[in-house]
């Protein structure tokens, strides 16, 4: 499970309890996506996030989530993240800049296309880059892309012919569908159903469950 974080979506206070209480339920990996933000606020945000999650690895001697920073290439290399989730034309900006990817940490990217996973199947072959995941979006209709059709399932379906990456699917995904996304995906990520949650132990669970 992927959990992208949206501070508009809920208070302050609540913002910080959802990511504490999302590592603390189990989440594999959260990208923290707040692209509105200067590198100072995004930065002194991280920071908080990182001070909670420290308290945590002491309360619970081990923490296995994976923190993903989205977009911002400064920071993934200065906050020392997990791994860095990138949009396709980002990803295509710094392959002509030459930047180096490092093997050891994880690379997202966000496509919604057959034509762009075609792309990049031509890219990784070339270049040998190692990308773990992919997001497909948006697959079906939610708020936070109101006015844009959803690419619904022949996305996922279409994208598992062409390729051996990790499809996570994203959009609209809710317990009530998760398990027939999964039909065609690797995995799926949440963003809305997470930030609005009053307890995320129950949301994690009703995924689970409706996945079984």
């Amino acid at each position: 499970m992927y959990f992208i974080t949206n501070r508009h979506l809920c208070s302050r206070e609540r913002y910080f309890e959802v990511i504490k209480e999302a590592v603390n339920f189990g989440v594999e990996n959260i990208i923290i996506r707040e692209k509105d933000l200067s590198d100072k606020d995004l930065e002194n945000l991280c920071l908080e996030i990182r001070d909670i999650v420290d308290k945590l690895f002491f309360e619970r001697i081990e923490v296995k989530t994976n923190f993903i920073i989205n977009s911002n290439t400064n920071l993934y290399l200065k906050l020392d993240f997990d791994g860095m989730h990138l949009p396709f034309r980002l990803f295509l900006d710094l392959i002509e800049k030459e930047y180096y990817f490092k093997r050891s940490k994880i690379l997202g990217l966000s496509l919604h296309s057959v034509d762009e996973v075609i792309k990049l199947n031509d890219i990784v072959d070339k270049t040998g880059i190692k990308v773990d995941y992919i997001t497909l979006s948006h697959i079906f209709e939610t708020n936070c892309k109101i006015g844009l059709e959803a690419k619904g399932l022949n996305l996922l379906k279409n994208s598992r012919k062409l390729t051996d990456i990790k499809i996570v699917a994203l959009g609209g995904i809710i317990p009530t569908n998760v398990s027939e996304v999964l039909r065609y995906s690797d995995d799926f990520a949440v963003m809305s159903t997470f930030m609005e949650s009053k307890n995320i132990r129950k949301t994690i669970s009703d995924y689970t469950v409706c996945n079984w």
